[in-house]
């Protein structure tokens, strides 16, 4: 059995499954983020109760545009009523320029109505993204004493960024997390939506992954921090996810069996190489732990 924790509210409720995490992912009580552990003994071992530093990350950044450009339109759509009807009267009063405001008023609804469509769609994608990587920062602090986590990090002059990288004695890891809904197939790097709707290839998580393992190794490499490899993994927030083929440089794998893999990998770095890549990588993080 495992445990969910509000660490706000010093409560716990144990659950049958990790699916159950990610329904019940926040407090019903306080609304702060639950902390998924396997056992009340490992709770107690975690060294770490509060991070080192943290602030919004892109995708919550994202989000909050998003949503306020979905308000935006909430607004303009009385703007819009009040415009025709102005023009309405107006026109009765013999004022023939109001003819403007007539056709303006069913101009900015419509602008409205699209302005909110896009908000609350592309709002709700950046929010499930922004759960997503609450839910596997979570999962992360299982990890064992020694291990340093880094969320929404930003390297100089990359495109995009890294959404988890995790340092510790059994090296560097860089963590891309995927909220899709549906069912998918995965050969190799290449990824296949495959639901009743729709059957088409996507966008290739593990692609994007091994693409930030690389640059963040040569972002070290520039900062003369030589590391032998970086490893590249799929945290896949979704029960129905088929891999037909594994990738041998890429792993797909549930949020919290990261944290198991990660600890029980053969050591690689010893703690001066470690302790340089945390003081490298701090600087550059939305939030540290």
């Amino acid at each position: 059995m495992a445990y969910l924790i509000c660490e706000n509210c010093n409560h716990y409720w144990q659950i049958n499954s990790e699916e159950e995490f990610w329904v019940f992912y926040m407090c019903d009580e306080c609304g702060s983020l639950l902390l998924y552990v396997n056992s009340l003994n490992e709770y107690r071992n975690l060294t770490k109760s509060v991070p080192e530093s943290v602030k919004r990350t892109h995708t919550q950044k994202k989000a909050e545009r998003y949503w306020r450009l979905s308000g935006m339109g909430h607004w303009t759509l009385p703007l819009a009523a009040i415009t025709f009807a102005s023009g309405i009267l107006l026109l009765i009063t013999g004022l023939k320029w109001a003819v403007l405001l007539v056709l303006a008023g069913p101009i900015i609804m419509l602008l409205s109505l699209a302005i909110m469509r896009t908000g609350e769609m592309r709002g709700m994608g950046w929010t499930k993204g922004y759960v997503g990587e609450l839910i596997v920062a979570s999962c992360l602090r299982r990890l064992p004493q020694g291990y340093h986590i880094f969320n929404d990090v930003h390297l100089p002059g990359a495109h995009g960024n890294i959404d988890h990288v995790v340092v510790g004695p059994t090296g560097v890891y860089v963590i891309e997390t995927k909220s899709y809904s549906g069912n998918y197939i995965v050969r190799g790097d290449r990824w296949f939506l495959d639901d009743d709707l729709r059957k088409e290839e996507i966008r290739s998580p593990s692609i994007q992954a091994k693409r930030n393992a690389a640059t963040l190794k040569e972002f070290l490499e520039s900062e003369d921090i030589y590391v032998s490899w970086v490893n590249a993994i799929v945290a896949f927030i979704n029960s129905s996810c088929t891999i037909i083929e594994d990738d041998e440089y890429c792993l797909i794998m549930k949020p919290c069996q990261i944290p198991d893999h990660i600890s029980r990998s053969r050591l690689m770095l010893g703690e001066g190489k470690v302790n340089s890549i945390v003081e490298v990588l701090r600087k550059h993080s939305s939030e540290v732990w």
